[in-house]
């Protein structure tokens, strides 16, 4: 049988490079073990209407930004109904919001900057989480040494993305709480207070803007919104063209929601990627998962490392 090693006995080889994905946030709260935040209403009304569910089915998506963005244009286009769809484009968005709380933690029920000093010895980050844990970490005392793209009154600038020596750039690859857009493509910052929950991260207001965050679950589905975003896009072809050693942290790599990532990897310039594993899981279990990783990374002139994940800096930020 196989068996992960402990972070440290690979921890001295070259990680410029750190993705992280759902396990980062699962470390400090069991709440995030939801798949998407429709999953948090489970047999409840999305909101106050019995029917806004059926909306979700009929776009066929579990994302809140695609029912409110679908929202939204019926509004602009409607003659008669417009009192009606804005109340039930802010009650969509109310619920949003009410999911959001019900799966995120408080900021003071996370070591942000013991997260932070974690964050700050890789050269690049990149995550697949909507969460606000990263943003507080950046802003726990860190604030001087990381980077996102969004200078300039908070605008993602395709054209303005270079970035000064010493400073490490976080890529959000699913976009963030904190991230909003107008148009299909484009991409703007919100300004929160540290200490701000999820809640002051999205307004209720019935504005022309829109979450940027995917909560969709199927890998095509996601690729699809990530191609039609510029910062998206973006944040993707960066991980794509990465070097210098990948480590990978809390991500199952489920080619099913992942696989967008996993070729984005494959692409890479990472000849060394380093994927922790579960401490929970069993042995069989564990060995079947580093079968699969293996088997998805096969051809692709990768040396893949696994270590188990509890012993991993990150995983000792609770102490």
């Amino acid at each position: 049988m196989h068996i992960p090693q402990r972070w440290e006995s690979i921890s001295n080889l070259s990680w410029k490079n750190l993705l992280f994905g759902n396990g980062l946030g699962r470390t400090y709260c069991d709440k995030f073990a939801y798949q998407s935040l429709l999953e948090s209403f489970e047999c409840s009304p999305v909101g106050t209407y019995i029917c806004t569910k059926d909306i979700f089915d009929r776009l066929n998506t579990v994302n809140f930004e695609e029912v409110l963005r679908a929202i939204f244009h019926a509004y602009q286009v409607s003659i008669d109904n417009q009192d009606a769809l804005k109340t039930l484009y802010v009650d969509v968005k109310k619920a949003l919001i009410c999911a959001v709380n019900t799966v995120h933690p408080k900021y003071d029920e996370v070591p942000n900057e013991k997260i932070g000093e974690c964050l700050g010895s890789y050269g690049a980050i990149f995550t697949t989480n909507y969460d606000l844990l990263p943003y507080w970490a950046v802003l726990s005392g860190k604030t001087d040494k990381f980077v996102d793209y969004f200078w300039g009154r908070g605008v993602f600038d395709p054209s303005n993305v270079e970035v000064y020596p010493n400073k490490i750039p976080i890529h959000y690859l699913h976009g963030a709480l904190h991230l909003q857009s107008e148009g299909i493509s484009d991409a703007m910052k919100l300004s929160i207070k540290i200490n701000s929950g999820a809640d002051g991260a999205i307004s209720a207001d019935f504005i022309d803007r829109f979450p940027l965050f995917i909560t969709e679950g199927k890998s095509a589905l996601k690729l699809n919104r990530i191609r039609g975003n510029s910062y998206l896009n973006f944040c993707y072809e960066q991980l794509s063209r990465s070097s210098g050693g990948l480590v990978i942290y809390g991500h199952d790599l489920n080619p099913e929601y992942d696989g967008h990532i996993i070729d984005a990897i494959k692409k890479s310039n990472n000849k060394e990627v380093a994927v922790s594993v579960f401490f929970g899981l069993d042995g069989d279990k564990k060995e079947k998962f580093m079968y699969d990783v293996q088997g998805q990374f096969l051809g692709a002139g990768k040396e893949i490392y696994f270590y188990e994940s509890h012993t991993h800096p990150l995983a000792q930020c609770r102490a």
